[in-house]
């Protein structure tokens, strides 16, 4: 299909049902022909595990074939050949009900079982091989990860209830001939499913006038793609993990611990119910974060799950659990990773060279699954033969080949960490969003806000995210940007200046600082990127201080003082000093007390002066804003707010203490000073509610006392005194603050600086 007549999104998504269909139906004919019971039908004709392990190989050895099969599928078209191939990959397990009646003849039953399965995956290369270049086209690159989740969601209940009747049957019979209607409904449900394909877009024939070595000629395209061979172990590695184990964990469980056949399939029904929640998980946070932090975390815990595979043992009391929770384990952790995987290729490949790309990774994986699952097998069987014991574990074949799988996926894990993924999530960042805030309030409330809803339940919900703290909701927050309602969108912005800092939501942020007009949200996002501690939209924020509107100018100032950042100080002090409206100065003077300005004390000290002479009610507490200033430069803005809030609640109670006990870190040898310490100690004793010029004069006379310490803050105070002398009775939070910097630089007199 060319480019100009490339489907659009929504119809890809109206074909959808129809590869759902194949896709489940096709699983459960796995399920019922080539899974479980195929392994345990060899197994009760009296295979061995070697011959088993080769029999469970072919399936993915003979996926080399795609390689070869390029120039086919060019030819005929990717929809056809993949459908016929399909149906006729059925009919070759047709030998499987002949195998019982060589049951005295094992080489025979063998061979029978052996050539079903080579023709049957000969059947399947093609089909596959056809398909899977088939998805990049008519899959639609946004929602892979979520269509890859859904389809394991609808293949769960199919795979529970026939797992369940499978178990039944196999349990409620005697005799091999019970596994023959289990061969022969997998067999019809196969062929529904490849039926299905026909009703699937694209897949036409590609145009082209190459011949048959041309095709294979360019392989050399991928070849020479480093990125891509390095995916190609990553992938391969994985699929041989998962093919060694398909097979030998059903083993292991029926020889070690003395499951019977039946409970097996029964609990191996966990693995596609593992892989369902798997695959939806892995997809939901694929199309959020990329595949390379998802993939690296769940092969990461199949490490962990392999390294205790050998310590389960027949005596432990909950050993049915742990193997049932081993095998949903399996089937989430494998497949989920696998997920990321497929999901990569198909947003890597380019479409031109698709086939050559997607036959190459397929057959990497048919060695390293066929090969290799061979060689596992022949491990087993040596090694159970020639078991060793480390401290109380014995270590047969199984426990050794678990090893060795532990360490094939940590070096999966390690080159899939190498390869180039553009805008991915980092594993650290990824997993960060888990250990900060509430991440399961986050997702509950994501998957909340997909319903409909009202206005007002969306602003509600873009509210609680804010309050998870966690940064897995922040694709949320950002998308509510855009919302219809503009409370909605008020909302979302303040809630991303709650969640921990991301470039992402910053970028988002910075977006909304150019809404020209919509004050509002500006001055949310103004205030979201200041909680946030943007320093690369410092810059950006520093531009509304020449805003025409006060507000605005205002609020970047604020923001400004929670950046802190020294390029934009000279601005602040700047409209410390001139800008015309008094709360853009406050607002300045606020964040100069964040920056600890020390060069701005005069200027605050003059702002205060203004304001609490100035008899406008709104005076009184704007005053306050600078005093609070003025006490983080200084560097006792916890006693000042601590001291201040009790004054408040009791007043005449907390200033007289506070006078108190600063007269007591004045020397009483030296005659003046004791003069003056007695002074103070007599105001204290005198300061109610009433007042303040007596409490205030004993404050001005300990001048000389401050001018002698060496603390660094001294100057600063004493420029404090010096600035309030117009003032008579001073407001008791001046006081207090007085009290509390001129008791600092008098009990510490060669104390080191406050920055």
């Amino acid at each position: 299909m060319t480019a100009a007549s490339e489907l659009t999104d929504y119809a890809k998504l109206r074909r959808m049902p129809f590869y759902y269909a194949y896709s489940v139906l096709t699983a459960t004919a796995v399920l019922c022909g080539v899974g479980a019971p195929l392994v345990l039908f060899a197994a009760e004709l009296g295979i061995d595990k070697d011959r088993i392990g080769l029999i469970g190989g072919i399936l993915p050895l003979f996926q080399i074939l795609g390689i070869a099969s390029i120039p086919v599928v060019l030819r005929f078209g990717t929809k056809r050949l993949s459908a016929l191939a399909l149906l006729a990959r059925y009919l070759f397990l047709l030998p499987l009900f002949a195998a019982p009646m060589f049951i005295d003849a094992p080489n025979v039953v063998f061979l029978l079982i052996f050539g079903a399965v080579i023709c049957y995956a000969i059947g399947r290369t093609l089909s596959e091989v056809s398909v899977i270049p088939w998805s990049q086209e008519f899959l639609p690159r946004l929602v892979r990860g979520q269509i890859s989740g859904n389809l394991a969601i609808a293949y769960l209940p199919v795979a529970l209830i026939g797992s369940l009747l499978i178990q039944r049957w196999l349990d409620g019979q005697e005799g091999i001939e019970r596994f023959y209607p289990v061969f022969a409904f997998g067999i019809i449900v196969g062929i529904a499913g490849a039926l299905c394909l026909f009703g699937m877009p694209g897949g036409a024939p590609r145009p082209t006038t190459r011949t048959a070595r041309d095709a294979l000629a360019q392989l050399k395209v991928p070849l020479r793609d480093r990125n891509f061979l390095a995916f190609l172990y990553s992938s391969g590695s994985q699929f041989l993990v998962h093919s060694a184990l398909a097979v030998f964990l059903l083993l292991f469980f029926r020889e070690r611990l003395g499951i019977s056949s039946g409970q097996i399939v029964l609990m191996a029904a966990l693995i596609p119910v593992g892989s369902a929640a798997g695959s939806y998980a892995a997809g939901w946070f694929i199309d959020r974060h990329g595949t390379r932090a998802i993939r690296i975390t769940l092969q990461s815990l199949q490490v962990a799950m392999l390294l205790g595979l050998p310590f389960i043992h027949p005596e432990l009391p909950v050993v049915e659990f742990l193997a049932g929770m081993v095998f949903f384990l399996f089937g989430f952790l494998v497949q989920g990773a696998m997920v990321a995987g497929n999901i990569y290729m198909l947003n890597y490949v380019p479409p031109a060279d698709r086939e050559s790309y997607m036959a190459l990774a397929y057959s990497s994986d048919g060695i390293f699954g066929g090969g290799l699952t061979v060689i596992a097998g022949v491990l087993v069987q040596y090694f159970e033969h020639n078991a060793f014991v480390v401290g109380t574990t014995q270590f047969g074949g199984y426990e050794v080949l678990f090893f060795v799988t532990a360490l094939v996926t940590i070096s999966s894990a390690a080159v899939f960490a190498l390869l180039k993924e553009e805008g991915a999530t980092g594993v650290r960042d990824f997993l960060g969003q888990f250990s900060t805030g509430n991440p399961l309030r986050a997702l509950w409330g994501i998957q909340r806000s997909s319903s409909f809803t009202s206005e007002q339940r969306r602003r509600d919900l873009v509210y609680g995210f804010g309050g998870t703290g966690s940064t897995l909701a922040k694709d949320e927050l950002i998308s509510a940007l855009s919302d219809p309602s503009f409370d909605v969108r008020h909302e979302a912005i303040r809630a991303l200046g709650r969640l921990p800092p991301t470039p992402k939501a910053i970028r988002a942020l910075e977006t909304i600082l150019d809404y020209e007009g919509l004050i509002e949200l500006q001055y949310a996002a103004l205030d979201s990127l200041g909680q946030l501690q943007s320093r690369p939209s410092a810059g950006k924020i520093a531009g509304f201080l020449a805003d025409a509107n006060p507000l605005l100018r205002s609020r970047a100032a604020r923001s400004l003082g929670d950046i802190r950042d020294e390029t934009h100080l000279p601005a602040l002090r700047q409209m410390l000093d001139e800008d015309r409206d008094i709360d853009c100065r406050l607002a300045a003077a606020s964040a100069l007390g964040k920056y600890r300005d020390r060069d701005s004390i005069p200027a605050l000290v003059a702002i205060y002066c203004a304001q609490v002479t100035d008899t406008h009610a709104v005076s009184e507490p704007r005053s306050k804003v600078v005093l609070l200033a003025i006490a983080k430069i200084l560097g006792i803005e916890e006693k000042f707010a601590r001291n201040w809030r009790r004054e408040q609640r009791m007043p005449g109670y907390c200033l007289p203490g506070l006078l108190t006990r600063l007269a007591q870190n004045i020397d009483s040898v030296d005659t003046a000073k004791r003069a003056r310490r007695v002074a103070l100690e007599a105001a204290a004793a005198e300061l109610g509610t009433g007042p303040t010029a007596a409490s205030l004069s004993a404050l001005r006379a300990l001048r000389p006392d401050l001018a002698a310490s060496r603390h660094a803050d001294a100057l600063l105070v004493i420029a404090l005194l010096d600035g309030t002398t117009a003032i008579d009775n001073a407001h008791p939070a001046l006081m207090i603050l007085l009290a509390i910097a001129a008791r600092q630089v008098l009990r510490q007199p060669t104390g080191s600086a406050t920055k």
